[in-house]
């Protein structure tokens, strides 16, 4: 990663869309290109990892609910 002094940093805190807190952090060097982002959501509410093996079919119907 290049030095913090010749990068623009972008952040969006809080994201709107998002139940919770989260924000989202861009980085972009001297010509405004993007070299690093970072999505960051403290929380864990876990869904993640009981959705893993499932069918797609089934969230739908699962995660509502919860």
């Amino acid at each position: 990663m290049k030095s913090v002094k010749s990068m623009q940093r972008i952040s969006i805190d809080p994201i709107t869309r998002l139940e919770g807190h989260g924000k989202i952090e861009i980085f972009l060097d001297e010509n405004g290109e993007v070299v690093n982002a970072y999505f960051q959501v403290p929380e864990l509410r876990g869904f993640e990892k009981f959705c893993q093996g499932r069918p797609v079919e089934e969230l739908a119907r699962i995660v509502p609910r919860i």
